[in-house]
């Protein structure tokens, strides 16, 4: 995290005492792209050192953008090691696992269904499993006979 971050986080913990509002201006002052809210607007200026650049200059556009990327990707590593999780990502994650419980769900039920099917024709699940396994075992033999046949026929004496 840089070192201007820290200062206005610093800064900002310290006010934030005042009350909650500034934690929900804060908010708001992120999600508006860093601005409306004079007094952070001011502060986040002051630590990253964009005070004596006139806002109308094309150093200004830079800097700020430059200030607010360093500003997002610290907050993200600072939400990181409090173990915060954005709420944008929780939701994304939220979302994927209600997509994964239906996909299993579903899964579920398609076994249900083959396990049924199996013992309409009598064969137990197991059973079937069991019997599979038996006969690539008993093919793989008889294969590896065929080969050994096959090798002895070819072979010089």
């Amino acid at each position: 995290m840089d070192r201007q971050f820290l200062e206005f986080l610093g800064n900002f913990f310290l006010n934030a005492a005042k009350g909650q509002k500034q934690l929900e201006e804060l908010a708001r002052w992120m999600g508006g792209g860093f601005s409306g809210f004079d007094d952070l607007t001011r502060m986040f200026r002051k630590f990253y050192g964009m005070n004596g650049l006139p806002p109308a200059s094309p150093d200004y556009a830079r800097a700020w953008e430059k200030a607010s990327e360093n500003f997002r990707r610290s907050y993200r590593e600072w939400l990181d090691l409090m173990s915060v999780i954005p709420k944008s990502e929780y939701q994304r994650l939220e979302k994927k696992c209600a997509a994964l419980q239906e996909k299993v769900a579903a899964q579920d039920e398609t076994i249900r269904q083959l396990q049924g099917l199996l013992g309409e024709k009598g064969l137990p699940y197991a059973d079937a499993v069991d019997g599979f396994i038996k006969m690539m075992e008993q093919q793989g033999h008889q294969f590896q006979e065929l080969m050994d046949s096959l090798g002895n026929a070819f072979k010089k004496e």
